[in-house]
C-alpha cells in the first residue's frame, strides 16, 4: 500500500508586547477565536518575510520581526497539519500602538492582554501550547520546536 503525502499548509505570526507584558492578540472577523498578528505563507515567500507582511497589512505598522521563537506541527483531526512559525515581534512603542490601524475586511479589534488570561477561550485551542511555548522562548532564548496534535 502506498501512503499518499500529506497537504500541509505554513502560517506565521509574531508575538509583540507593550511594555507592562501584556500580549498583542487580534480578533478576526471570519474565525471564532483571537490569535496573533499572522497569517498564510505565500508561494515563494520564506515565513519571516510572510510574518512581517502580516503584520503590516493587518496592523498598518512595520515594527521590526525578530527571531524565531517557535516552529510547530499542528495536525487537528479533520482539519489536516499546518506548520506554524511565531517570531519574537518584541516590545512594541506607544508611537507603534497608537500608529495601530486594522485591516478592517479581516480583524475587528485588537487588544492587549496578560498571557495567563489567553487560556479563557480567547484563543483556538489547538494553539494553547504553541503560544505557551512562545512565550517561554521569548523569556528563556531558546527556541521551541512543538508537535501539536488534537
Amino acid at each position: 500500500m502506498n501512503a499518499s503525502p500529506v497537504s500541509v499548509t505554513a502560517s506565521a505570526a509574531a508575538l509583540f508586547s507593550n511594555a507592562d507584558g501584556d500580549v498583542l492578540i487580534v480578533n478576526p472577523t471570519y474565525k471564532k477565536f483571537w490569535n496573533l498578528p499572522g497569517g498564510a505563507v505565500d508561494k515563494d515567500e520564506t515565513p519571516y518575510e510572510a510574518a512581517a507582511r502580516e503584520v503590516h497589512e493587518e496592523l498598518g505598522i512595520a515594527p521590526p520581526v525578530g527571531r524565531l521563537l517557535v516552529h510547530a506541527w499542528v495536525s487537528v483531526t479533520g482539519r489536516g497539519a499546518q506548520v506554524l512559525y511565531v517570531f519574537d515581534g518584541g516590545v512594541l512603542s506607544p508611537e507603534d500602538q497608537a500608529a495601530i490601524t486594522l485591516q478592517e475586511e479581516e480583524l475587528s479589534e485588537y487588544r492587549f492582554c496578560q498571557p495567563d488570561s489567553m487560556q479563557d477561550g480567547l484563543i483556538p485551542p489547538h494553539l494553547t501550547d504553541v503560544w505557551q511555548a512562545a512565550l517561554a522562548a521569548r523569556s528563556d532564548e531558546h527556541p521551541r520546536v512543538l508537535t501539536v496534535r488534537l
